[in-house]
């Protein structure tokens, strides 16, 4: 924009004169402003993403956050991540405040408040963009056997072609009731006769037109008309974008694209296959060809001996275009940007006032923004490492942890991946090279990518001076229920599953079945709020986003589903599982208070009960009166005198002094899993829509399904069974409402009825997967799931 105004002379006192320069300015700042031009409401994300805005313009959707900035008093709006038309195949509303896109690899969930208002503009703009489209998106796979039908994957984008003859003079038709139809006459009628014709990599043939629908044309994707352009397609396609990247990256169902030099021709010798110099064979600039605009290399060698080779190592002087042949001369005018950036971070550049820290900032934002130059960037860096020969010590060793912090942050197109990945095992494996370990970690840092997204929060100053220093980790506090502590050691890629499988791996359990029952929680405000975590976020990017918000936040680990059987081997579990049960045990919700005396049954499993937990506290001494009363549930220790309760502890005495502390907590825990209620999750209920459920009450959910208790016998009331529950929706407390409330959708779809409970203690999500229930994250409170034992700063989930 400043370039555009000192080229036309205009500043404050000059008016615009022409419509030209007008349109011009207007047209600059709705192409280089990113949210100028958008209308953004309020919205939120799971946890772990930041974000707190969405923004809508005519290009797509950004998803936004509010960063302190340098000079603004408010703030500045930063970009997390942005999605074109092109990549949304619809959006729904789940639920009032909730909005689903669907894109052609993933699903992206927010919510907001005015989730209606963005629904009809975002639906407004993809229906407008359809309307002159000759592109589609296949909904489902179509893989068949004729070679001369079209196969293609769902996700895919097809650019729909005219359906021609097959062979010049002749017409296509059929026999339809023994009469000749043309294709040329059904076309008048409907749309070819339910097929269409269309192309995909240089691939065309027929598919049937209902495994299709109507796509926004791609703003990423320039297929060429001349064969002798094919390469540049398949660059385009191979960098743009996650779909056109899976497009190519399916092993190349089409024949493969080489690059031609005036020194190669069509009989070059092939490569070793997934070599970075097979890509740059592929995907790079013709190595002889001059580069744009008339612009000359500042190189020393003789412009004939510029092989793909020297694209590939490293070099001293500025790039003048982007390695990959990119047909927009915008992005590669961004190429050599980017590859001045990574100059200076390696030391090989003058930072001209930037640090470190807003070097690699940009760098990272400018591949957020631009996925087109991912594979760019990865490329640059490359040959940066390659054969470096710079004057500065530390130039590789700064470009190789530059490669350590890309990868944990943006992924390679599956076109790139092969190579890439080979490029680091090469180095890791090969006995005698430098920097095996840290090309080891790269390359486990992009397998992380791909499968988990990468990081969202940059980079704070601390973090990124640890990992110049070449420390990739830290310790990170997990709290297990007891107070139990676990230090952990946390890698800039480590996301709660891996959290998860670690803790479980020392409770010796293996399998995914059971790492599916145990959830990381984040806990802040001195435990009054506390939400599950995805277990695709990273923990260094939760804990960046909460220590900005509480410098005091807690990352709690406990089990929220009880499928699985009680293992009573390993001593870690057993404490843990004993710690979690033991206070809800206490406040007697596992099973019913008797309305009289308690049977003498009930009395002996009490008492003993009572027994194991001061077993479990190593006491041999018998225990007092006031230690039984804290060893028994209130509501049944006030139906018998306390003598008598002391009397009752002391006959297992002999019996639980034989056992260590662990078999104490095994025993109890077993006694308890026979209890009706073990293994719910408990929360308060206010009222209910439902007269047949009496409030308050007690909520207890299990894989029984939904139970409501009497608050004074904890006796069962109703039940629902978890197979008549259709769906869940949360809502958060509004101003004519204090409460957070969830609606449940009960019976068939035939006949459906809605119970809506209001609930006093919410404050974290319960997720019981495969049960088809969800409690979302719905408020402030307090939440029982599962108990907490003493010393905790509250109840957890």
């Amino acid at each position: 924009m400043k370039a555009l105004f000192a080229q036309n002379q205009l500043d404050t006192q000059r008016p615009l004169v022409t419509e030209s320069v007008k349109r011009a300015v207007v047209s600059t700042a709705r192409d280089t402003w990113e949210v100028y031009f958008s209308r953004i409401f309020p919205a939120t994300g799971s946890v772990g993403t930041g974000v707190q805005l969405l923004a809508v313009s005519h290009v797509g959707i950004k998803l936004l956050r509010m960063v302190k900035g340098g000079q603004e008093a408010g703030g500045q709006l930063r970009v997390l991540r942005a999605y074109s038309f092109a990549d949304i195949l619809f959006v729904t509303m789940p639920s009032q405040n909730m909005l689903e896109f669907n894109l052609a690899s993933e699903k992206v969930i927010l919510f907001s408040a005015r989730a209606h208002q963005v629904k009809t503009l975002v639906d407004d703009f993809i229906l407008e963009l359809k309307k002159d489209s000759d592109y589609v998106v296949a909904v489902r796979n179509f893989l068949p056997e004729d070679p001369a039908l079209l196969a293609f994957h769902k996700g895919d984008i097809i650019h729909l072609q005219p359906l021609e003859p097959p062979r010049v003079g002749y017409s296509a038709g059929c026999v339809v009731r023994r009469k000749v139809v043309y294709l040329e006459e059904l076309r008048r009628r409907g749309p070819d006769f339910g097929w269409r014709f269309g192309t995909i990599h240089g691939r065309v043939g027929r598919f049937p037109s209902e495994l299709v629908q109507p796509a926004a044309a791609p703003d990423f994707l320039q297929l060429p008309t001349e064969p002798g352009r094919g390469r540049a397609a398949a660059v385009a396609a191979a960098v743009a974008s996650a779909a056109a990247a899976q497009e190519v990256g399916r092993r190349r169902e089409g024949p493969p694209v080489r690059a031609r030099s005036a020194d190669h021709g069509e009989d070059a010798l092939a490569l070793p296959p997934y070599t970075m110099l097979e890509f740059a064979q592929k995907y790079f600039r013709d190595p002889q060809r001059r580069p744009q605009d008339g612009l000359r290399l500042k190189s020393k060698e003789p412009r004939e001996s510029r092989t793909l080779e020297d694209m590939l190592c490293f070099t001293k002087t500025p790039l003048q275009e982007s390695l990959i042949e990119l047909s927009d001369s915008s992005l590669s005018k961004m190429a050599t940007d980017m590859f001045l950036a990574v100059m200076r971070f390696m030391g090989d550049a003058p930072l001209k006032g930037q640090s470190d820290l807003d070097v690699l900032c940009n760098l990272l934002k400018l591949c957020g923004d631009h996925e087109v130059m991912r594979d760019e960037c990865y490329c640059q860096v490359v040959k940066q490492i390659t054969d470096n020969t710079s004057s500065k010590q530390d130039s590789c060793q700064r470009g190789w942890r530059l490669l350590y912090i890309v990868t944990a942050y943006h992924s390679c197109s599956e076109v790139l991946h092969p190579h890439l990945t080979r490029f680091l095992q090469d180095v890791s494996r090969t006995p005698g090279l430098p920097f095996q370990g840290i090309a080891k970690a790269c390359e486990q840092n992009l397998q992380k990518t791909l499968c988990f997204g990468g990081r969202l929060e940059l980079p704070s100053s601390i973090e990124l001076r640890a990992m110049l220093a070449g420390r990739s980790s830290k310790r990170q506090l997990f709290l297990l229920p007891g107070g139990l502590e676990r230090h952990l050691k946390i890698k800039t890629c480590t996301v709660a599953l891996d959290v998860v499988e670690e803790i479980c791996a020392e409770m010796a359990l293996t399998r995914p079945e059971a790492f599916n029952e145990y959830v990381i929680f984040v806990v802040t405000n001195r435990g009054q709020h506390v939400c599950p975590l995805s277990r695709r976020a990273y923990i260094l990017d939760v804990a960046s986003e909460m220590e900005q918000v509480d410098g005091g936040y807690m990352l709690w680990f406990r089990r929220v589903l009880w499928d699985q059987p009680l293992k009573f081997e390993n001593e870690l579990y057993v404490t843990m599982h004993y710690n979690q049960v033991l206070p809800d045990y206490l406040k007697g919700l596992f099973s019913s208070v008797p309305a009289s005396r308690p049977s003498e049954q009930l009395l002996q499993q009490v008492s003993k009960l009572a027994s194991l937990q001061h077993r479990a506290k190593d006491h041999f001494y018998l225990p007092s009166v006031r230690e039984v009363q804290e060893y028994i549930p209130a509501q049944l220790y006030r139906t018998t005198a306390g003598s008598t309760w002391l009397n009752l502890v002391s006959q297992h005495r002999q019996q639980t002094q034989a056992l260590s502390p662990h078999q104490a907590r095994a025993q109890f825990l077993g006694l308890l899993s026979a209890l009706p209620m073990f293994g719910s999750s408990f929360f308060f209920i206010q009222s209910c829509s439902n007269i047949a459920v009496p409030a308050p009450c007690i909520l207890a959910i299990n894989h029984n399904g939904l139970n409501f208790l009497s608050t004074e016998t904890h006796e069962l009331m109703v039940k629902f069974p978890l197979k008549e529950i259709q769906s869940t929706r949360t809502q958060r407390p509004t101003a004519n409402s204090s409460y957070p409330y969830v609606e449940i959708a009960l019976g068939d779809v035939a006949a459906q009825r809605t119970l809506q409970l209001q609930l006093e203690q919410v404050r974290a999500g319960e997720v019981l997967d495969g049960r088809g229930l969800s409690l979302s994250p719905a408020g402030t409170g307090t939440v029982s799931c599962g108990g907490r034992a003493r010393g905790e700063p509250a109840q957890c989930p």
